[in-house]
């Protein structure tokens, strides 16, 4: 576990938020402009993956401003989520970190989501496609949305908090006074001097893993049904390829979020707080929350020929005529 004495130089926080937040940047907005001038992907597969790639620029946008610093204090026996960077004032900064943590759990609904619209457009239903792209956005929403209230209720420290938490947000950040949200099992009261069972801290808590979970099963059986329906569709040699390519895609996106949200996650946040030991682990590893919006337009274009096309030349190659294979969830509908 980590003490508060283990802490208290965030430079390679703010460093790293920084530096991811530019590549985030650069590639996030190089794939909405290739992903914009690709003819041949039909009308909702260019709204997907641009609506996907701002939401990314937002999140890196907020690492870049909150740097936060998670660590597991044995002394208050609770995990803290502090903010770095810029100064902010508190009030101002504790509404940042919210939605920061919001955007955590809004960033793991994006490949579930994403596979179940997938699997709409792969049953080549239009009005479908259409209901399926609004329930998933809405239900993201709404999802990240109770997500952003719990924390408010749970997480957001009280005078009691900041009278235990003072030396230890100080050697969190290095810098002093400083914006915090506290997630613990049990909080200190003063009337008592003692440690007392903390409910919606509890429940806030239990909220975040059953997103995870959830979201994690979601995308797997959606994964199972379009390679079902993959392999009932065209058997032509260039449609499978694009099939196979789709598959890729749609794996690796689930895949990146899940090594660098879901497994930090569960190290330095959930683990601590059920008194399971991570060493060092749970400082480190939430440094990968700010590589997830930054690596994942990379993999893509590296991954996706038209897309790269369009990324790294401003016309078609002709002998790229071949993209008329693609399967039918990218072709735009004649």
């Amino acid at each position: 576990m980590t003490s508060v004495d283990n802490i208290n130089d965030t430079w390679f926080d703010e460093f790293n938020s920084i530096f991811t937040g530019i590549i985030s940047l650069i590639f996030n907005l190089t794939l909405i402009l290739a992903t914009s001038r690709v003819k041949i992907y039909s009308d909702h597969v260019k709204r997907i993956q641009i609506f996907t790639a701002v939401l990314r620029l937002l999140f890196s946008v907020l690492i870049i401003f909150t740097s936060p610093t998670l660590a597991y204090v044995m002394e208050a026996e609770a995990v803290y989520i502090v903010k770095g960077g810029f100064q902010l004032p508190i009030k101002f900064g504790q509404a940042m970190l919210i939605t920061f943590v919001t955007f955590v759990i809004f960033s793991c609904m994006g490949p579930p989501m994403q596979f179940l619209q997938v699997v709409f457009i792969v049953k080549k239903n239009p009005r479908a496609q259409k209901q399926i792209v609004f329930f998933t956005t809405l239900l993201s929403f709404l999802v990240s949305l109770t997500c952003s209230v719990l924390i408010s209720l749970g997480y957001v420290p009280d005078s009691s908090d900041d009278k235990l938490s003072e030396a230890i947000v100080y050697n969190l950040n290095g810098k002093g006074k400083s914006a915090y949200l506290i997630a613990s099992l049990e909080r200190f009261d003063y009337n008592l001097m003692d440690f007392v069972a903390d409910p919606i801290s509890w429940a806030c808590t239990l909220y975040i893993l059953a997103v995870l979970v959830i979201t994690t099963v979601v995308s797997l059986v959606c994964w199972i049904i379009i390679k079902m329906e993959i392999h009932r569709g065209s058997k032509s040699s260039n449609s499978m390829k694009s099939q196979q390519q789709l598959n890729t895609v749609l794996i690796v996106q689930f895949t990146l979020p899940f090594l660098t949200i879901h497994i930090p996650f569960y190290v330095s946040f959930l683990m601590p707080l059920f008194r399971v030991e991570t060493s060092h682990l749970s400082i480190y590893l939430p440094y990968l929350f700010s590589w997830c919006p930054a690596l994942n337009p990379i993999l893509v274009l590296i991954m996706v020929k038209s897309i790269r096309e369009k990324a790294f030349s401003g016309f078609y190659n002709k002998s790229g005529n071949n993209h008329s294979s693609v399967m039918n969830i990218f072709i735009k509908p004649k």
